[in-house]
């Protein structure tokens, strides 16, 4: 290991991780993405997954950002007007209804990300309006750390 001032660097471990990457990660990653959905599927799908007791995680999109950032890759919308959030949670909300039906909160959510653009766009109630809507339909933690 070679030593620069206060920086240790260790060869074999940057040997280990010199190779290209994804910009980011998602799930599914952005290649299996499709326009194509299969309801039936999907629905045969999460009916499969309820059953499973293995804890959940949740990721939630809020796709808005006041100012570009020109480095991001993210699938975002540029905007400083904040009504533009109000119809976008309100498909959200539709959508947490939906996914959480079909797991009648049997699972426990021990992971939530959020992502975006920027998710502090919203205000706080709308945060704590999402919170609502997510703890009624999901088997969410108690507490705030974990």
């Amino acid at each position: 290991m070679k030593q620069c001032g206060h920086t240790a660097w260790d060869s074999r471990l940057i040997e280990k991780y010199n190779y290209s990457g994804p910009r980011y990660t998602s799930y599914p990653t952005a290649l299996q993405f499709s326009d194509k959905l299969d309801i039936e599927k999907m629905q045969e799908e999460l009916a499969r997954l309820a059953i499973n007791e293995q804890p959940l995680s949740l990721y939630l999109h809020i796709p808005f950002c006041a100012h570009l950032c020109y480095y991001c890759g993210c699938n975002k919308i540029v905007t400083k007007r904040h009504d533009k959030a109000a119809p976008y949670l309100a498909r959200l909300f539709q959508e947490i209804e939906t996914k959480g039906l079909s797991f009648e909160r049997k699972r426990m959510v021990e992971q939530m990300h959020w992502g975006g653009g920027t998710p502090t766009f919203l205000n706080q109630d709308e945060i704590h309006s999402l919170m609502t809507h997510l703890r009624a339909f999901f088997n969410l933690l108690d507490n705030d750390c974990g």
